[in-house]
């Protein structure tokens, strides 16, 4: 049989995989979303009502389903920066000292890379790369927005393919995060032409994108190096799956380290943050160390 398309083909995809839980997570992707205003600390800026905190995140931030936008202070640097709680989660598990070197390997926009300059402190090394111009730019933008030029010595912005970069640099980095494209079912959902044209190839071949660029995260991390690999994909062949393949094809090379939060849930290999429970996501991660 022809596997179902469009609307009815995502419906169907993903009851099977969801069961009985898929009409209220279907629901919650399609209600009003929540954010957290990370601040910045450079803008100098307070806010000016007491903040509403999401336990578990060493940034100082505030909770709204909706914050006026992103303003520049007297100070000359724009004053918090907008994200799914879900989304500072993979900066938590890297655990980010002053002096590591670090590479975000899909790192457009850009606030993932203005989360660990702001961990990193201005020592070591930050790689921020996207292998699109225009996505690159964004990232200049966000730094420069958000962090005096004395504050970026240690950044620099990478054009590479991600799944290629292992060809050419290995064991280089104590820390890699892969945040890696995805299906954005979300996205998906909200967007009637993206649905219409919906189908099982879409995933699929995602995933192998995804896998490559894993693969080649192992090979530029160092040994006892970690690498966080994120999504915001609903998709389990984007989330365990890609670790059940890193243990299929480079079984010995690595260990799974185990993270937990104060809001998700645990997954066979990794954490999942779903809406329909948390307000927060989707979004899946999952953290590996280099062994060999």
């Amino acid at each position: 049989m022809t596997p179902l398309k469009g609307p009815e083909g995502f419906d169907h995809f993903y009851a099977e995989m969801y069961g009985e839980r898929w009409p209220r997570l279907k629901e919650s992707l399609l209600a009003a979303k929540k954010h957290v205003a990370i601040v910045n600390p450079f803008s100098k800026f307070k806010f000016s009502e007491k903040p509403l905190t999401v336990t578990g995140l060493s940034f100082e931030h505030d909770v709204k389903e909706s914050f006026p936008q992103p303003d520049k202070t007297e100070e000359g640097y724009t004053n918090y920066y907008l994200m799914d709680a879900a989304s500072v989660l993979p900066i938590e598990a890297l655990d980010l000292q002053p002096g590591e070197k670090v590479v975000d390997l899909c790192a457009a926009p850009g606030g993932k890379s203005f989360l660990c300059a702001l961990k990193l402190q201005n020592q070591g090394l930050l790689v921020s790369n996207d292998r699109s111009a225009a996505r690159r730019a964004r990232i200049h933008r966000i730094f420069d927005d958000y962090l005096p030029k004395t504050e970026q010595k240690n950044h620099k912005v990478t054009g590479h393919d991600a799944s290629k970069w292992c060809l050419y640099e290995k064991s280089a980095y104590d820390k890699v995060l892969l945040d890696a494209p995805c299906s954005s079912e979300r996205h998906v959902l909200e967007d009637s032409k993206e649905l219409s044209q919906w189908a099982p190839g879409r995933t699929k071949a995602i995933a192998v994108s995804q896998f490559a660029m894993l693969a080649s995260a192992l090979d530029i991390v160092k040994k006892e190096g970690i690498v966080v690999y994120s999504t915001c994909a609903l998709s389990q062949l984007e989330n365990d799956d890609i670790i059940r393949k890193l243990y299929q094809k480079r079984a010995g090379r690595f260990e799974l380290i185990r993270k937990e939060f104060s809001f998700g849930e645990p997954t066979e290999f990794g954490w999942q943050v779903l809406p329909d429970t948390t307000g927060w996501g989707p979004f899946y991660l999952a953290v590996v160390k280099r062994i060999k």
